[in-house]
């Protein structure tokens, strides 16, 4: 039919996501340049406080973790 346009369904996704470790690791990677450049302890905990939210519990202490593995071995100090 011409004209006519299927209403757009998003995915229906109820288990773990599989790119989510993925994205978290480059949450932490953000969060970690933003530190490095602003040393703004507040504003990066604020960010993290949301991330449960977006990756599910515990997000927070996996994107700190990848953020401390992050800094001790592809940071160069």
């Amino acid at each position: 039919m011409k004209g006519y346009r299927r209403p757009f369904r998003p995915a229906r996704n109820t288990g773990p996501l599989p790119e989510r470790p993925i994205l978290e690791r480059g949450a932490a990677r953000e969060l970690l340049t933003t530190w490095e450049l602003t040393k703004n302890k507040e504003l990066v905990d604020r960010h993290l406080a949301t991330m449960d939210k977006l990756y599910g519990q515990g997000a927070e202490q996996r994107i700190r973790q990848h953020m401390r593995q992050i800094r001790r071995t592809e940071r160069i100090a």
